[in-house]
C-alpha cells in the first residue's frame, strides 16, 4: 500500500473482519453477513471494496472469489552453504536453521555468499522472492583442471560450485592436475563463475599432491610470506646478557623435556628442586615465544591468521617459521633458552602452598622421549630416575584429586602410521599411553589452571583474559546418548552435572574390557560439547576446573601466546593493548582455525587409511559396526582401524530398513539385525583415494 493512501469506511470494516478471521478465507457474501446492519453498507460496496483492497496489496485471493488478509513479507540475511552431495542450501546465521529453497533461485550464487532472502509465510508453506546478493568473499576451491582449445576450467565435483572458468588460462601442461582456484566473480552474462589459479598441486592420487591439497583445502599454507621469513631470520640467536639479568635463572636446577620420539619442537620443560625448607619446587617452563614475536609485527599477523600448527600424518604445518618453532623457541637440551614459568611449591604431602609466575631462563639437561621417560619411571635407573619417580608420584596425586572432583576419564584414541621412504603407509597402530604421558599432561593442566586462577583473582572485576571453556553436553545429544546406553545395557543418570559426571565415569568402568567399551567411549566423546576459546570466564566441564586457560604451547597455539602477553603485562602492572572485544574476536578465530586443523588432520588420516586399504582390496577382515544409518552400515576394520561403508543397496540377500531409535537395521524377510557394536565379516570392495573413503561388502 502506498503512503498516505486512505481507506474508506467499508475497507476499514472489511480489514477488521478478515483480521479477526485468522484461519482460511471468506467470500464476499460471508464478509457481508459479518458486517453490522448499523454500518449501512451495501453488498456491491463490499464486493468492490474487497477488490480494491486486493489491488492495494492488503488482501489476497487464494482462489477466485475467496479473500484473506495478505501477510507481510519477511526478510532475513542468510549464508549459502552446500551439503555432502554438493546441493546448495541456505543457513540462517543467527539460528543455524537450514532453509531449503527452489534450486532455480540459487543459480547465480556460490557457497559462503551472504544473501538477503525475502519470503511470505502462508501457513506451513513459504513463498520466496528472488534473493539479492549482500556480500561475496573470494573463496578458494580445489578441483581438477580441464584445459582445451585455449580454455580452462576447474572441475569441482561435489563442492557446491559450478565448474569454474579460469582466467587467464594456464599452460596445457597443467591439464588434469589438481589445483586450487580463487573464485572472484560470477558475471550476470556468464554460465560459469570466474576464478584464478592460486596453486597447482600435481596429478590426482599422487601422495604429495593429495597431502598439499588437504593443507590448502582447510585454509592453511605450507609457505610463509617473504616478510615473515625475513623478520624471523633477522632475530639474533645469542641471548642478550641484559635480558638474562631481568629473569629468574633456573639453569643450575635439574630440568628436562619429555616429548614424542619424532618431535622437533619442545615447547615445555619440567624442573625439580628441593629447597632449603625441604619443600618441593616443580617448575613448568614454557617457551617464551612472546619475547620473539612482537605484537602487530608481520610474524604476529601471520601467527594470528594461522592460529595453530597443523599435524598431518606425515608432516607438520607450523604456526611459526622453523627458526622459531624448531630452534629459538624450542627448549632443546644443553642450550640456554628463554621461558615463561609457573613454579609450584609443595609441602611433603604434595599440597600446593605457593606459586610463582614469571619469565626465566633454563638449560635443559636431557631430552627424553615418552618411552625413555617411562623406563625411568618404572626402574628408577638411568638419567634422573629418582626425579622421574618423584614427579610421577606427585602427578598421580593430582590426577586422583582431579578425578575425585568429577573430571572425565575419556581418552581419545590416536593412530600412528609407519611410512616407507615414499611416504606410503605400511602399518597403522594405536599410540600407547604411558604414565609418562599422563605425568606431563597433569603438570601442564596444573600450570594452565594456576595461570587462569591467578589472573581471575588479580583484581575486581577480573582483567580481560582468554580462557579455555568446555560446556556441559547439549541436552538433545545427552538424551539420545542416554537412550543408546540403555539399549546397550548401560543405563546412565543425567539429572544434574554432579550425577552426570559420575555416570560417564561409571560407564567406562562398567564396560572396561568388554567388546562394547571402545564404542561407548567414542559415543560418549561425540556427545560432548566442543571445547572453545573465549574471553568470558566459564568452567571446564571435562576437566572439572572452575578456571582454565591455555598457557603451555605458544609455539603451536596462538591463544597461548596471547595469554603470555596479557599475563606479562599484569605481572608488571603495564596497561594491556587487549580488551574484551579484541580478545573475543581472537578467541573465536582461534576456535575456528583449531576446528579446521582438526578436520585437516582427520582428512590426512582418512587418506592414509584409504591408501593402506588400497593394498588390501578384495581381502576379508573382521570389523566392528560403528555407525548405522538409513543408507548403510559403517564398520571399522579391527586390524587397521579403518572405517568403511557397507551400502544397504549392496546387501543382496535381503531388503534392510533402518530403525533409528534402536540404532539398527533389520532385514524384512530374514529379520536379521545389525546393531552398533556388532562384530561382522567384511570384504574391502574399493578404497577411493580422491574421496578418502572405503567401500565394504558384508560377508554373511
Amino acid at each position: 500500500m502506498k503512503k498516505n493512501q486512505k481507506l474508506s469506511l467499508a475497507e476499514k470494516v472489511i480489514l477488521a473482519i478478515l483480521e479477526d478471521h485468522k484461519k482460511g478465507s471468506l467470500n464476499a457474501q460471508q464478509v457481508f453477513l459479518r458486517i453490522p446492519r448499523e454500518a449501512g453498507l451495501k453488498k456491491d460496496t463490499i464486493y468492490h471494496s474487497l477488490l480494491s483492497l486486493v489491488q492495494k496489496g492488503l488482501l489476497r485471493q487464494p482462489t477466485k472469489g475467496q479473500f484473506q488478509k495478505a501477510q507481510k513479507s519477511q526478510s532475513i540475511q542468510v549464508k549459502v552453504i552446500n551439503n555432502y552431495a554438493g546441493e546448495l542450501l541456505l543457513k540462517n546465521t543467527e539460528t543455524d536453521e537450514i532453509i531449503r529453497v527452489p534450486s532455480s533461485l540459487l543459480q547465480r550464487f556460490l557457497p559462503e555468499d551472504i544473501i538477503e532472502l525475502e519470503f511470505l509465510k502462508q501457513g506451513k508453506r513459504s513463498t520466496f522472492s528472488p534473493p539479492k546478493l549482500v556480500s561475496r568473499t573470494p573463496r578458494r576451491v580445489i578441483g581438477v583442471l580441464d584445459i582445451f582449445n585455449g580454455n580452462a576450467f576447474l572441475l569441482t565435483g561435489k563442492s557446491g560450485y559450478k565448474d569454474i572458468k579460469i582466467t587467464p588460462s594456464p599452460a596445457d601442461k597443467f591439464d588434469g592436475c589438481k589445483a586450487q582456484v580463487e573464485v572472484y566473480d560470477f558475471p550476470e552474462n556468464s554460465r560459469f563463475p570466474l576464478g584464478k589459479i592460486i596453486d597447482v598441486f600435481g596429478k590426482p592420487g599422487a601422495h604429495d599432491t593429495e597431502m598439499h591439497a588437504i593443507v590448502a583445502e582447510f585454509g592453511f599454507s605450507t609457505r610463509f610470506p617473504e616478510d615473515v621469513l625475513a623478520e624471523s631470520e633477522a632475530i639474533p640467536e645469542v641471548i642478550d646478557a641484559a635480558e638474562i639479568k631481568q629473569r629468574r635463572d633456573f639453569r643450575s636446577i635439574t630440568t628436562f623435556t619429555i616429548d614424542p620420539e619424532d618431535a622437533k619442537d619442545f615447547d615445555d620443560a619440567i624442573s625439580l628442586e628441593i629447597n632449603e625448607k625441604n619443600e618441593i619446587e616443580i617448575g613448568i617452563h614454557i617457551a617464551d615465544v612472546s619475547h620473539y614475536v612482537k605484537e602487530g609485527s608481520p610474524l604476529d599477523q601471520e601467527a594470528i591468521q594461522r592460529a595453530t600448527s597443523v599435524y598431518l600424518v606425515d608432516r607438520t604445518i607450523p604456526m611459526l617459521p622453523e627458526k622459531l618453532s624448531n630452534n629459538l623457541c624450542s627448549l632443546r637440551p644443553n642450550e640456554d633458552r628463554l621461558c615463561f614459568s609457573v613454579v609450584l611449591t609443595l609441602d611433603q604431602d604434595y599440597k600446593i602452598i605457593n606459586h610463582w609466575i614469571g619469565k626465566g631462563i633454563i638449560h635443559s639437561d636431557r631430552r627424553f622421549s615418552y618411552e625413555q621417560a617411562q623406563i625411568g619411571i618404572i626402574s628408577g635407573e638411568g638419567d634422573f630416575g629418582k626425579e622421574l619417580i618423584l614427579l610421577n608420584t606427585i602427578a598421580q596425586h593430582f590426577e586422583k584429586i582431579r578425578f575425585d572432583r568429577g573430571a572425565l576419564r575419556f581418552e581419545s584414541k590416536e593412530l600412528k602410521f609407519e611410512l616407507d621412504e615414499k611416504g606410503l603407509p605400511t602399518k597403522v597402530k594405536e599410540k600407547v599411553r604411558f604414565e609418562a604421558h599422563k605425568m606431563i599432561e597433569t603438570f601442564m593442566l596444573l600450570a594452565n589452571q594456576t595461570v587462569a586462577l591467578h589472573v581471575h583473582q588479580h583484581s575486581t572485576p577480573p582483567p580481560p583474559f582468554i580462557y579455555r571453556t568446555h560446556d556441559e553436553p547439549p541436552q538433545e545429544k545427552l538424551l539420545d546418548f542416554a537412550k543408546f546406553c540403555k539399549l546397550m545395557g548401560y543405563p546412565i543418570q543425567i539429572e544434574n552435572e554432579k550425577v552426570l559426571r559420575k555416570s560417564f565415569n561409571s560407564l567406562l568402568e562398567r564396560s572396561a574390557g568388554k567388546p562394547e567399551a571402545d564404542l561407548l567411549q567414542q559415543m560418549s566423546i561425540r556427545t560432548m560439547a566442543k571445547a572453545v576459546y573465549t574471553g568470558q570466564k566459564t568452567s571446564h566441564f571435562g576437566l572439572a576446573f572452575a578456571y582454565y586457560t591455555h598457557f603451555t604451547s605458544p609455539i603451536r597455539r596462538y591463544p597461548d601466546l596471547l595469554a603470555h602477553r596479557i599475563l606479562f603485562d599484569l605481572l608488571n602492572a603495564k596497561p594491556s593493548t587487549y580488551n574484551s572485544a579484541n580478545i573475543e574476536e581472537l578467541a573465536k578465530h582461534s576456535s575456528n582455525m583449531e576446528q579446521k586443523a582438526s578436520d585437516a588432520e582427520r582428512a590426512s588420516i582418512k587418506y592414509k587409511l584409504a591408501e593402506l586399504m588400497k593394498l588390501h582390496e578384495g581381502e576379508i577382515f573382521e570389523a566392528r559396526i560403528t555407525g548405522v544409518t538409513e543408507w548403510g552400515i559403517y564398520a571399522t576394520i579391527l586390524d587397521y582401524h579403518a572405517e568403511g561403508l557397507i551400502r544397504l543397496t549392496d546387501i543382496r540377500k535381503d531388503q534392510f530398513y533402518f530403525v533409528e531409535e534402536q540404532r539398527k537395521i533389520v532385514g524384512r524377510r530374514t529379520k536379521r539385525e545389525y546393531r552398533l557394536g556388532d562384530i561382522i565379516s567384511v570384504k574391502v570392495k574399493k578404497a577411493n583415494l580422491l574421496a578418502r573413503n572405503i567401500d565394504l561388502t558384508l560377508i554373511d
